[in-house]
C-alpha cells in the first residue's frame, strides 16, 4: 500500500484494526523523513507495533517516489532493532527454517557489515535474507531506521516471518580492469591495493580510461559509472559501490571489501544492465511450486539508478511487466540477499527481487 501523505497514512490507521500478533513495515522516501517523528507518536498512542526506514526513494509498481510511504501489515515470529554484536535471540534456528528476514540497515553505516553479521552469527542460513540499505539521497549520514523508540543511525532492523520467498539477485557490471589484491581494507574502507594507495590505483585506471583528471571533489560523478567488483568463491562478481574519498586519499564504500581478496574495476552500459533487470524476473519462472499470491519485493541501488538515469523507468518497467502483482520496495544504499548457500551477501548496484509468498 502506498500512502502519499501523512494524512493518508493516518487514515488508513483510523480506519483499520490491527491485532497484537501484526506488525507495520514501513518504507518512506527520504522527503517524507520529516514526518517520522510524528507518525511514531501516533503509532505508540495506539499500540500499534512496527518499524521502518527512509530511503533516497520508494518503488510503487513501475514508479519511483521521493514522498510518501509504502506500507505493509505482517504477522512476525521475530522482529528486533540491532546494533553491532548487540542482538537478543533465543529461539531454537530450526524452528525458522524456511522462513524470511526482511532487513533494513543503515547504508551509511561505516559498520554495516558488522550489523549484517550480526543477525547471521545469530540466525545463519536457516531463513530468506532480503532487504536494503537505507538512508538519504544526499548521502549525509543521519538516522534513518526507526521503531517505537525513535530513529536511530548505525542500527539494523530485522522482521522475520514464516512467509516462504523466492529471490534472484543481478546486476549486469562488467570486469574493466584487474584483479588488484587488497592489501589493507577496514569497516567500508578500501586503503590499499597491490601494495599502492588505493585512490591512486583507482584514480590511475579511470583516467586511462576516461581520458580525463580525476579529482577527489569529483570523485562521485565517475565512480557511480565504475564501481568494485570482488571475486566470490563460487567464482561470481559482488558489487561495492564506491562513494567517497577520505583525508587519508582511501576509498569509502558501501559496506567492506575484505583483505586478502581478489577486486575488479568494473564498466556498465545501459543496453547491460536493462537487459539484466529482464533477467532477474526470468530467474524466478524456474522455481517449482511458484506461490499463486504474492508480494513482489524489490531493491535496487540507488547510484544504479542515477547511472541509468531516464532509464530506471525501463528497468521498473522490465521487472513490472514480468509479475502478476504490484511491485513495492526501495532504491536503496546497499542491497541485502543471500547465496543459494543461505550466506548473508551485501551487494551495491545490483537488483534483489523477492518473491514472498502470501
Amino acid at each position: 500500500m502506498y500512502f502519499r501523505t501523512l494524512d493518508d497514512f493516518k487514515n488508513y490507521i483510523s480506519g483499520s484494526d490491527f491485532s497484537s500478533s501484526e506488525q507495520l513495515m514501513i518504507m518512506a522516501g527520504d522527503r517524507s523523513a520529516g514526518h517520522i517523528p510524528e507518525m511514531i507518536e501516533l503509532l505508540n498512542e495506539r499500540n500499534i507495533s512496527f518499524f521502518g526506514a527512509i530511503f533516497p526513494e520508494i518503488i510503487i509498481g513501475n514508479k519511483t517516489r521521493r514522498e510518501g510511504f509504502v506500507v505493509e501489515k505482517l504477522r512476525p515470529v521475530y522482529s528486533a532493532l540491532v546494533f553491532p554484536y548487540m542482538m537478543k535471540f533465543s529461539q531454537s534456528e530450526g524452528k525458522l527454517r524456511g522462513a524470511t528476514a526482511i532487513i533494513f540497515a543503515d547504508g551509511l553505516s561505516g559498520r554495516m557489515k558488522d550489523l549484517t553479521d550480526t543477525v547471521y552469527d545469530k540466525l545463519g542460513d536457516t531463513v530468506t535474507y532480503v532487504g536494503g540499505g537505507a538512508g538519504f539521497k544526499d548521502m549525509k549520514h543521519r538516522p534513518c531506521i526507526f521503531n517505537s523508540t525513535g530513529l536511530h543511525k548505525d542500527a539494523l532492523y530485522v522482521c522475520i516471518i514464516k512467509n516462504k520467498t523466492s529471490l534472484a539477485v543481478e546486476h549486469g557490471w562488467k570486469i574493466m580492469r584487474g584483479p588488484f589484491y587488497v592489501n589493507r581494507a577496514y569497516d567500508n574502507v578500501l586503503s590499499v591495493i597491490d601494495n599502492c594507495n588505493a585512490f591512486d590505483v583507482y584514480r590511475h585506471v579511470i583516467e586511462e580510461e576516461e581520458n580525463l583528471t580525476l579529482f577527489k571533489e569529483d570523485f562521485f560523478i565517475y565512480a557511480k559509472d565504475h564501481p568494485f567488483g570482488i571475486l566470490d568463491k563460487d567464482g561470481t562478481i559482488i558489487v561495492r559501490d564506491p562513494v567517497a574519498v577520505n583525508d587519508a586519499d582511501e576509498i569509502i564504500c558501501v559496506a567492506g571489501i575484505p583483505e586478502g581478496s581478489d577486486l575488479y574495476i568494473l564498466h556498465g552500459d545501459i543496453e547491460a544492465l536493462l537487459k539484466s533487470s529482464l533477467q532477474v524476473t526470468r530467474a524466478h519462472e524456474n522455481i517449482n511450486n511458484p506461490p499463486k499470491r504474492y508480494l513482489p519485493l524489490l531493491f535496487d541501488c540507488i547510484s544504479r539508478a542515477m547511472f541509468l538515469g531516464k532509464y530506471i523507468s525501463e528497468e521498473l518497467d522490465n521487472i513490472q511487466a514480468n509479475l502478476t502483482y504490484g511491485v513495492e520496495g526501495a532504491l536503496s544504499i546497499g542491497e541485502i540477499a543471500c547465496k543459494k548457500t543461505g550466506e548473508l551477501v551485501i551487494h551495491n548496484k545490483s537488483t534483489v527481487l523477492a518473491l514472498m509468498e502470501l
